[in-house]
């Protein structure tokens, strides 16, 4: 029995001393940190959220779990919402909490789960092969995704200005993008209307055109 207590107490001992490798994923890190070849499991989160709250204790846990198994080689990692609008913008993250599986560059939701073992079995069970994959248009790392996260991340900074600098800065890109569309209209069309002038001009040199045979023709009759 005494043996028995110190093995449990050893056993407690080395799993409370397994260091959590969640990584703090932000606007700044994410493209250096999550690379083609990796294969991840990211928490989407908000602090005033407490749905969030709840979940933590899970995601850590199965963190833990894949760190002791042979799948120790996916990474976890956790995204502030708040604090990181560009992730939230790139990831259309929607509700929180959002836990999403990335591998490959594929990006996969990965649906509520009620304990870490659920968590767990989504990559060791291979669950994810059953869950389609974002568009690799709207995926987050095509150059839509990207865009998008820009927007996301520029709306958080003009934010902290006063609300006329934004209206400003709003006005502006709305005059560029109807004056580019105008321009690019009336380019269009010069065009359609210049290869119609040349078509038209073409006939009328082909209908004065007269082959040789028709001016002999002509010649003979009024002999």
């Amino acid at each position: 029995m005494k043996y028995l207590v110190l093995f449990l107490t050893a056993l407690f001992a080395v799993f409370t001393c397994i260091q959590a490798k969640v990584i703090e994923l932000t606007d700044t890190n994410f493209d250096d940190l999550v690379t083609e070849k990796d294969e991840w499991l990211i928490d989407f989160y908000a602090d005033w959220c407490g749905y969030c709250k709840r979940l933590e204790p899970k995601f850590y846990a199965a963190d833990r779990l894949l760190s002791m198994s042979s799948y120790s080689h996916t990474k976890t990692g956790t995204v502030n919402v708040q604090t990181n609008p560009g992730l939230a913008a790139r990831f259309f993250i929607s509700r929180l909490p959002t836990i999403v599986h990335i591998k490959d560059h594929e990006v996969r939701e990965v649906e509520r789960k009620k304990s870490e073992n659920d968590i767990v079995s989504f990559v060791a069970l291979e669950e994810w092969r059953d869950v389609k994959p974002k568009s690799s248009i709207i995926s987050p790392f095509s150059l839509f995704g990207k865009t998008v996260g820009f927007v996301g991340k520029s709306i958080k900074k003009l934010s902290g200005y006063s609300p006329w600098a934004m209206i400003g800065v709003l006005t502006g890109f709305l005059i560029c993008a109807v004056g580019l569309s105008i321009y690019s209209s009336k380019h269009l069309t010069s065009g359609v209307d210049n290869k119609k002038h040349d078509s038209a001009s073409e006939t009328r040199q082909v209908k004065n055109v007269k082959s040789p045979q028709l001016r002999e023709r002509k010649s003979k009759r009024i002999d």
